[in-house]
């Protein structure tokens, strides 16, 4: 491509570069901004390129800018399928895709809401263009703002590069004075100048002579609009019909075509010949050759109606949910819309996690509907969408407008507004109490999670719940249990009563369910619960956005409480690539984990982009904990001062959130250490797993009293851990490890640790353990009791880089030691090791004999064994 190398090259120089830095191209019309960018992705061959074409008649429909993607992806279409399927499909790998995103102001928000995920939450690299002047997404907007993106002007084409053009054109070369007017006259615009070089050869304006191309002056070139206006233009009616039917219908699949089309298919096969329509790759779909096509069709105008009608009676024809939502918003932009499509509309959107436009229809929706069972579910789309986009002035005013029509309306149990916008089984004055149950519920959320008032959300359920019918009533349990353990209180039920839960309540009371039982270390409650929101799923689609991150957390629990560390962050990283709008749960999730491993630097690159997943997304309230771990490991990396300000700028009602209590006490125990109060850092953590404790948080209490093991003060909280253990399966040996470490410590019987230190390495707390090695060496021991502990600790140490607070002189053996060890139990003879490390053979056996003692061995088979049990072996094998 002439004159772009240097531009390419810096493109992909800069996409190359850790932290991703997305690139924003702008420019005039026709001045090359997307065969630069194509240009771009060729030069990364290593990475698949994902188009993302924004279209301004499809900006309403969800994920319609990713369409050809989720084609070539062999994804669903269906966003509420789409989205979770590519952030898993594209997260899970990012350094094998680039986003090359066309005209990018006007993408719809679902997709700049993806690509913002996957470019500031996953690092996939990007690349955009976006005509000079014109806005970006907010999402886009934000990557520049927080210097995720770059913007770079593209500039027009130099003389030297239009004199090369004209040599590819002509096969000759063009004169200097007649390139640099061409430049000047058409700033250097690629698609002006062609279109000035074309019209004068066919005026017969170019005269190639002697090797030398003239080109006589010619007309001013047209704006390009009126180029596209032009190709309109001479379009016959039925043909400029049919291309505004493919327009607004886009992608079109030809093959949906009947025969009462007004347009048979030869005429789209005849614009795909023009090249007003293209393919999407691998379908029959077609679209519009470039957005400025739609423009000039003028697709909302007069005479584009009789296409709009058809298109939105043949997307209802469809009889799919993702083309009924694209035929409403179709005949929301010129017509009425029914009540009924618009409470539908609202409920789709909010369930595809598009709360601006739940939020747009659920608002006309409150003025068009008559009937006070569809107003009562647009306020309440309302007022979940508002909340859901951070509005909460604006959700409280939606819920209060609910509450309102619930107290002038009368209540039937069974019946209730079906996800359709339809009442089922009430009169027009009824709201069932059912759907008020769901008011209490979402309510209920917003308090506890947004406003941190969980007070006010327990108080609303339980009013709920003493006038409603008891099997309504019921349905709230699941819910007020994890509310009333956010607020330290113990849940006891109110009733026996078997719950009469319509499905929304059944999958919310699932969710609630699988936070409290994983917590508690009950895997097999929590199973359960996963088992009956999976089955709510697949019976009624998608009822709730956010549900679908919280599968999952049973099992990561599951793992992580049988001491399976390895395969519960492994997991965790996989559902953190599928988790869509939940991403920032299990970044936090990960964060924390690897927080327990020792694992500082990624710990600390996971916490901050977890705070920056939530700020976007936060269903669950994990905000307060994603604050707490990032203090705590703010204070872990040396900065007390800056760890203090984090806790301290935390909100009161954020820090008394369990998990977030827990991790802030674990940042004031470093903090307090750090002072020198070992004893007020123990009692701390002992106050708050005691807590936690009282409301059934058994997991994250028991993983907390490891700072105690950890500060050297282990007697509260070694009796604390054998209470706990009484009340967990044996099999759980992350709860078992962390109390037989802390009662070896207890009970100064180092012959102990060995075994119980190794089991609380492979339940992923390797500083806890290395902390409770150093503590039981410092006791009176057999020789062979402290090589084993020596040999844990080599295994321990492996990959960490976070602080240790009880110190010891120098590692067990050195790291040219290792790797000497390594190398002779490989089988390598001295000889050989000398040579690689450029020493003698004498230096490599008496290192060898330094290792054999300080690991208890004798012979190169002894050390060999000790290596595999250390793990070292394998993992250098790897």
């Amino acid at each position: 491509m002439v004159g772009r190398d240097t531009d390419a090259e810096s493109l992909v120089s800069a996409l190359g570069k850790l932290p991703v830095r997305a690139q924003i191209l702008t420019g005039p019309p026709g001045i090359g901004k997307t065969a630069l960018a194509g240009l771009v992705a060729e030069r990364m061959p290593e990475r698949a390129a994902v188009s993302i074409i924004g279209l301004s008649e499809l900006a309403a429909v969800p994920l319609a800018a990713f369409s050809p993607a989720l084609t070539v992806l062999g994804l669903p279409v269906d966003p509420a399928e789409a989205v979770p399927a590519l952030i898993s499909r594209i997260g899970r790998n990012p350094g094998d895709f680039i986003f090359v995103v066309d005209d990018a102001p006007r993408l719809d928000d679902v997709s700049a809401a993806v690509v913002y995920q996957l470019v500031r939450g996953f690092g996939v690299p990007m690349i955009a263009t976006a005509r000079l002047g014109e806005t970006l997404p907010a999402p886009l907007a934000k990557l520049l703002l927080e210097g995720f993106a770059e913007e770079r002007r593209v500039r027009g084409l130099a003389v030297d590069d239009v004199q090369e053009l004209l040599h590819h054109r002509f096969g000759a070369v063009g004169r200097r004075a007649d390139a640099s007017r061409l430049a000047g006259r058409t700033d250097g615009n690629p698609l002006y100048l062609r279109m000035l070089v074309e019209a004068a050869h066919r005026e017969g304006a170019v005269r190639v002579s002697d090797g030398v191309v003239e080109i006589e002056d010619g007309a001013t070139p047209p704006d390009l609009l009126q180029t596209v206006d032009a190709a309109i233009a001479a379009l016959n009616e039925d043909d400029r019909a049919a291309l505004r039917f493919a327009a607004v219908t886009q992608p079109l699949d030809l093959d949906s075509l009947d025969r009462s089309s007004p347009w048979p298919r030869r005429m789209f096969d005849a614009l795909l010949a023009r090249g007003l329509l293209v393919r999407d790759a691998g379908t029959r779909s077609v679209r519009v050759a470039h957005p400025l096509l739609s423009e000039g069709l003028d697709l909302l105008g007069d005479d584009a109606a009789p296409a709009r009608t058809y298109a939105i009676a043949h997307l209802r024809s469809l009889a799919d949910p993702t083309s009924r939502f694209k035929a409403i918003v179709l005949q929301s932009e010129s017509a009425a819309v029914d009540a009924v499509d618009l409470v539908w509309a609202a409920d789709h959107a909010f369930r595809s996690a598009d709360f601006e436009h739940a939020a747009a229809f659920a608002q006309r929706a409150t003025g068009a509907a008559s009937v006070p069972a569809q107003r009562f579910r647009a306020y309440l789309v309302l007022a979940c969408a508002r909340s859901s986009l951070g509005d909460l002035d604006a959700a409280d005013a939606a819920f209060d407008a609910a509450i309102a029509l619930t107290e002038t309306g009368s209540m039937r149990a069974g019946s209730s507004t079906s996800g359709s916008g339809e009442v089922a089984e009430a009169s027009e004055d009824e709201i069932p109490w059912r759907d008020r149950a769901l008011l209490a519920s979402r309510r209920g959320e917003h308090l506890a999670f947004r406003r941190f008032d969980v007070a006010a959300a327990i108080q609303a359920a339980e009013d709920l719940q003493a006038s409603a019918p008891p099997t309504v009533g019921a349905t709230l349990e699941p819910e007020l249990r994890l509310w009333r353990g956010l607020v330290g209180q113990m849940h006891e039920r109110t009733s026996e009563t078997e719950a009469d839960e319509s499905p929304e309540m059944l999958v919310r009371g699932a969710v609630a369910s699988i936070m409290t039982e994983s917590m508690n270390g009950r895997t097999a409650a929590a199973v359960e619960a996963a088992s009956l929101l999976s089955d709510a799923q697949a019976r009624f689609g998608v009822l709730d956005p956010f549900a679908a991150a919280m599968i999952g957390f049973e099992t990561y629990f599951g793992f992580l409480s049988r001491g399976e560390h390895e395969r519960a962050v492994e997991f965790a990283e996989q559902r953190r690539a599928t988790a869509g709008e939940g991403a920032g749960i299990w970044t936090s999730t990960v964060a924390e984990h690897r927080s327990y491993n020792g694992r500082l630097s990624e710990a600390r690159r996971l916490s901050a982009l977890a705070v920056d997943q939530l700020r976007w997304r936060d269903p669950f309230a994990i905000m307060p904990l994603a604050l707490a771990i990032r203090a705590d490991l703010t204070a872990k990396s040396g900065d007390l001062v800056g760890a203090r300000d984090l806790l301290d700028a935390m909100d009161p009602a954020q820090r008394s959130e369990p998990k977030a209590l827990l991790m802030a006490a674990e940042c004031e125990a470093w903090l307090a250490h750090a002072a020198g109060d070992s004893a007020r850092a123990a009692a701390l953590i002992e106050a708050a797993a005691e807590q936690a404790m009282g409301v059934g948080f058994q997991l994250v209490a028991a993983i907390s009293l490891g700072v105690c093991i950890r500060v050297g003060k282990v007697d509260r909280a070694a009796a604390m851990l054998e209470a706990i253990c009484e009340q967990v399966p044996a099999e759980m040996r992350l709860f078992t490890a962390l109390r037989d470490v802390a009662v070896a410590l207890r009970d100064r019987t180092p012959g102990r640790m060995p075994t119980a230190a190794s089991a609380l390495v492979a339940g992923g707390m390797a500083p806890t353990a290395l902390d409770a090695i150093e503590l039981a060496r410092r006791m009176r021991q057999d020789a062979e009791t402290r090589h084993r502990l020596d040999r844990v600790a080599l295994m321990a140490a492996d990959g960490v880089d976070a602080p240790l607070l009880q110190r010891r002189d120098s590692p067990v053996i050195s790291q040219r030691e290792r790797e000497v060890a390594i190398a002779a139990a490989s089988r390598a003879r001295s000889r050989e090791i000398a040579e690689r490390f450029g020493v003698s053979s004498r230096t490599i056996d008496n290192q060898l004999q330094s290792v054999y003692r300080k690991l208890g061995v004798s012979s190169r088979d002894e050390l060999r064994a000790a290596l595999h049990e250390t793990g070292l072996l394998a993992r250098s094998a790897d």
